[in-house]
């Protein structure tokens, strides 16, 4: 097997810069803020950049009769987001199996580097045609070892992993 191609921007200890996105007035709500499906989208739209910019799939996200599918998204918001501010979002590969991948993307305000939402995924590879999930291929899997590698020294967020429970309910 061939050693797969250098990541752009993939350096150990950080987070993959993914893209630098400014807030439209239309994306916000009366009260002047992100609404919270904009951040949804903004995070949505930054999946595909994911894939082709580390070499897992292509520009149409397939990867011969494979494709990635998302199956879970878990998202928190932390900070309020305003008509004209700029973000960046980047992604931090958390686990990876021979089907599945746990990636959280983190969205921070460019001008004070303040984190403003997380968007942790999980991701299985499936087969196109049989629509069930299937091993990695031996490059992907190289690929997914070599950003866990890259990333494994970055401290996993308070966000990852987390679930709505019960609430404790006081009347």
């Amino acid at each position: 097997m061939t050693e797969p191609a250098a990541i752009p921007g993939l350096t150990a200890g950080q987070p993959l810069d993914l893209a630098t996105l400014t807030i439209a007035k239309s994306q916000v709500n009366a009260l002047g803020h992100l609404k919270a499906s904009e951040y949804i989208k903004l995070f949505d739209d930054t999946i595909p950049v994911f894939f082709p910019l580390t070499g897992l799939a292509d520009a149409d996200l397939l990867h011969g009769d494979t494709s990635p599918f998302l199956m879970d998204l878990h998202a928190c918001y932390l900070a309020e987001l305003s008509a004209g501010e700029t973000v960046r979002v980047a992604a931090h590969l958390i686990d990876h199996d021979a089907k599945r991948a746990r990636l959280i993307l983190l969205m921070s305000a460019a001008a004070d580097g303040r984190l403003a939402a997380t968007c942790e995924l999980l991701l299985v590879n499936m087969n196109i045609r049989a629509r069930r999930p299937v091993a990695w291929s031996d490059a992907q899997q190289a690929i997914w070892t070599r950003i866990a590698s890259a990333h494994a020294a970055i401290p996993l967020p308070p966000q990852a992993g987390r679930s709505i429970g019960p609430l404790a309910m006081k009347h």
